[in-house]
């Protein structure tokens, strides 16, 4: 029998799993990391770092799972996405990894849109945002000249650390699509709109679907983690593709909604449906020949991060928080917080958007912040959602993962504001699961992703359910939140520093 490996880079740090075939975790490892913000609206993170991270995860997972390393048969990915690793000729980064949180090329976002034009709707069905692998280059191209005439080969994130593995650069469709360089509809660069803009045209590494396998794993690399050499190596996918994988949402009629560092709903489809005003993200899943729509927000757990870290300073476990939390009633006795701390994309693409706290009087307690961070994430789900059903998106069950389907209140206010039963799986790292799942499909383990999530993912029987007169509040709150934001978004330009 062999075992298989799920890599997850994330934004915050990177885990390596190691499991049976039949999704038996046999030992998880992490590193964590920073991302650093030299300038105001800058996001970057150092590629190095992430491969030493990388390479310590597999050592340890190796020795915590006592397997032989040649018993481990196959290795997939999961990484953030977005992002742009740039390398030289010599296949080394010529500056950081810009990430997705990025927000320098607020401007390009905009000229991007308009060069883009029809291609919008025909190709990419999705609009430009900061922090997208095609804005970062154009922000480059114009203020960075001789970074970008050093650039080779770009790449997102997980794909440099599959190539520090195998040696071999190339992508797959999940992660591609989110450069905005690429077509979603046809699942192949955008040639046009990388023309249009006039970015260079030799840098695009070529496309595969996440379980095909890209390589093996080379002697350098087998000396640097432990592995051994010739274990096969298949190109992985995006995080949120990855999580759905992990979470067995495969099939259209089930919803995820993920909690993170950001924050996701998303919604599997079987041709490549959009939202015409472009609120949502259409992207291609894991799962060959599937799509799947998206509420992709900028904010998700690094909200309830920033407050414990950096206002409360608290150095209490999370789930501590979440049981605060609980000790406020639902709607934070009218305390609102807009989420937009680093921006947003979904469902208001604006990059200049900040958070804000709204309500707030003499009778708050810290429990009434924590649990109006909280709410205030969902809220904006919410939104999300609301675009899905004009869609006409159906939904019979949502499936919570990423840290807030840990916490008891978090999955409570799920279920209340979204009106919807909450149920989990008995994944813990899902992402990495899902990255394991794409390596058992490469190996021929399983025919294909959807046989191979049947037979790993357990879905825990008993869902969190929405309560009535919390549902009732909610709503109130809910349409407050939507005005909060629409009454404001005019004053965040005036705010904005760069």
């Amino acid at each position: 029998m062999g075992y298989l490996a799920g890599i997850d880079l994330g934004t915050s740090s990177v885990k390596t799993l190691i499991m049976t075939p039949e999704g038996k975790t046999l030992a998880v490892s992490h590193a964590d990391y920073e991302v650093m913000t030299p300038k105001m609206g800058y996001a970057e993170q150092d590629p190095q770092i992430w491969w030493e991270c990388t390479v310590k995860t597999i050592r340890e997972a190796l020795a915590v799972s006592k397997i032989r390393p040649e018993e481990l048969v196959g290795i997939g990915f999961s990484g953030q996405m977005h992002g742009l690793v740039a390398l030289d000729k010599e296949k080394k980064p010529v500056m950081p990894a810009i990430i997705w949180m990025d927000q320098r090329s607020a401007v390009e976002t905009g000229e991007i849109k308009e060069l883009a034009a029809e291609l919008l709707d025909a190709e990419l069905l999705n609009q430009p945002g900061a922090g997208m692998m095609i804005c970062s280059l154009l922000w480059l191209k114009k203020n960075a000249v001789e970074t970008y005439e050093k650039i080779r080969y770009v790449m997102l994130p997980k794909d440099y650390i599959r190539y520090r593995l195998t040696g071999n650069i190339g992508t797959e469709y999940s992660d591609a699509c989110s450069t905005l360089a690429f077509s979603v509809k046809n699942r192949c660069w955008c040639r046009e709109l990388i023309g249009r803009i006039g970015l260079k045209e030799d840098i695009w590494p070529e496309a595969g679907e996440s379980f095909q396998v890209a390589g093996s794993v080379c002697r350098a690399a087998a000396k640097e983690t432990g592995l051994a050499e010739c274990t096969k190596v298949v190109f992985g996918a995006g995080d949120a593709a990855a999580q759905l994988t992990g979470n067995g949402v495969t099939e259209p009629g089930t919803i995820a909604c993920n909690i993170g560092t950001a924050s996701q709903i998303a919604a599997v489809v079987d041709a490549p449906l959009y939202d015409r005003q472009m609120r949502l993200q259409t992207w291609c899943h894991a799962a060959q020949g599937k799509w799947y729509v998206q509420g992709g927000t900028l904010n998700g757990g690094s909200t309830l991060g920033w407050l414990k870290k950096k206002i409360l300073k608290d150095a209490r476990p999370y789930a501590e928080l979440d049981a605060e939390a609980a000790l406020a009633p639902a709607g934070s006795e009218g305390l609102l917080f807009v989420p937009y701390l680093a921006g947003e994309r979904t469902p208001f693409m604006d990059p200049y958007a900040r958070g804000i706290y709204f309500g707030m009087g003499m009778k708050h307690e810290q429990c009434h912040i924590i649990r109006a961070t909280m709410e205030g994430v969902i809220y904006n789900l919410k939104e999300c959602i609301a675009i899905l059903d004009e869609m006409g998106i159906r939904r019979n069950r949502m499936i919570s993962s990423g840290g807030a389907a840990r916490g008891n209140t978090w999955k409570q206010i799920q279920a209340d504001i979204l009106e919807m039963p909450v149920y989990t799986t008995s994944t813990e790292e899902e992402a990495c699961q899902g990255a394991a799942i794409l390596a058992a499909v490469g190996c021929g383990m399983y025919g294909d992703i959807e046989e191979a999530c049947r037979a790993v993912v357990k879905l825990n029987e008993h869902p969190v359910e929405p309560i009535a007169q919390n549902v009732e509040r909610y709503r109130i709150q809910q349409q407050i939140f939507k005005e909060l934001y629409c009454k404001v978004k005019d004053l965040y330009p005036r705010i904005h520093r760069e």
